[in-house]
């Protein structure tokens, strides 16, 4: 899922907001390492801080980008956040993440597949081993498989 994430960042406007969500989703790929000792509340302050130098602020301000690459990304952070805070065993979630279920892959999903209408080429950049690997996780392929699956990528 992260891998579909990537292709999007370039869709961005802004360099500053390009950069800032590469180096998140280089934070994120830590998070997701099952080896790695991270703390969620670093990743969560990428989403949603108090200095409004986050991705739900850069969604609110970035008049240029489409809003749907920005929902793509948030709800991507939203989903590793929550998992990340169950993973660590916290009893106390942040609000925006405590309310996650897995109707915000649904949306996730909805959202890409509108993305991909619109710029065909993303389909394009994503090899058929990475694809592979996409449709081993069943929540991914629940929502994400008909993508690649299909023919015709819609």
């Amino acid at each position: 899922l992260q891998g579909l994430i990537y292709g999007l960042v370039d869709l961005i406007s802004e360099k500053e907001y390009q950069e800032f969500v590469l180096d998140s989703l280089k934070l994120s790929k830590q998070e997701l390492d099952i080896e790695s000792d991270f703390c969620p509340d670093l990743l969560y302050s990428r989403l949603e801080n108090m200095d409004e130098l986050d991705i739900l602020t850069f969604q609110v301000l970035d008049k240029k980008t489409n809003p749907l690459v920005w929902n793509c990304i948030a709800n991507f952070f939203v989903l590793v956040c929550h998992y990340s805070y169950i993973a660590s065993e916290e009893i106390y979630l942040p609000q925006t993440i405590e309310s996650v279920d897995e109707d915000i892959l649904e949306v996730l999903s909805l959202s890409y597949k509108q993305i991909l209408a619109e710029n065909r080429e993303l389909i394009s950049q994503i090899s058929g081993p990475e694809i592979e690997g996409y449709l081993k996780d069943e929540l991914v392929k629940n929502y994400f498989g008909p993508l690649f699956l299909s023919d015709e990528n819609e």
